[in-house]
């Protein structure tokens, strides 16, 4: 069905691509291999984007199959008529069936996300009743855990905290923050997304917004960021994982569906 294509195709012109796309409309499955070649650089500039960001004993090509997944259900599921184009349309969902390899290929991942939904609980409990962020040290307290035993579970569970999570209609939150504009009739509810997630974001601390701006916006590495910052690096992981876990627990109450575990 989807099989090994190169790892990269030329360019096509966009005159091609919609020869490739009328071809499938016709034949439907039939010509499907043709259009998942044509966009196999789209899956590939997916993986090496989630690359950055992965630990060193994750294997890139490993995911490849993940990729293509996603991209073959984007081309069978995508809608032109909706005015979107496929690479925007096809870009997170890809990521999101990369992440969903992620997440299932990872052993602690239901155990540690048990551990952060109670951190995310706390930290929304704690906003309703005094209208900022909880403290590492007053998480730690609330969740009856030692301080270092509270950091450690920060760094444990960095696989499992990321604004490339995928959110409210398939868009990853960093991308929220950024883009105001989301797809036709759900753009009212990516502005929800999007003011809450700017609330959330302006009640962290100044080095919080920082390290989440090098991170997701530069696409600093961690050991990068660490040496700015004169930290180790598992310190900068423990930093990014809490930041990532209080903007989820701001858009909790919200929209629970989309962002419970």
């Amino acid at each position: 069905m989807i099989g090994h294509a190169p790892a990269q195709s030329a360019v096509l012109a966009a005159g091609s691509y919609e020869a490739l796309w009328s071809a499938f409309r016709r034949n439907g499955r039939d010509a499907i291999d043709a259009l998942i070649e044509a966009y196999m650089p789209l899956a590939h500039r997916v993986l090496e984007r989630i690359s950055i960001r992965l630990p060193s004993h994750v294997a890139v090509d490993d995911l490849l199959q993940a990729a293509l997944v996603g991209l073959y259900k984007a081309v069978l599921d995508f809608d032109s008529d909706r005015g979107v184009p496929f690479e925007g349309y096809a870009y997170p969902r890809i990521r999101g069936a990369v992440l969903d390899e992620l997440r299932s290929s990872d052993p602690l991942s239901r155990s540690k996300r048990k551990q952060m939904d109670r951190v995310e609980l706390v930290i929304a409990e704690w906003m309703k009743e005094y209208g900022e962020m909880p403290s590492e040290a007053e998480i730690a307290a609330e969740l009856n855990m030692e301080l270092e035993d509270f950091n450690q579970l920060m760094e444990e569970a960095k696989p499992l905290c990321s604004l490339d999570a995928v959110g409210v209609n398939m868009v990853p939150l960093h991308e929220t923050i950024a883009d105001p504009n989301g797809v036709s009739e759900e753009r009212a509810q990516q502005h929800d997304v999007q003011r809450l997630l700017r609330v959330g974001f302006s009640k962290l601390d100044q080095r919080e917004q920082k390290i989440l701006y090098l991170y997701y916006f530069e696409e600093l590495r961690l050991s990068e960021i660490a040496r700015l910052f004169d930290l180790t690096e598992a310190r900068i992981s423990q930093i990014h994982a809490l930041s990532v876990v209080r903007l989820r627990a701001v858009l909790l109450d919200h929209f629970p569906a989309e962002f419970a575990a």
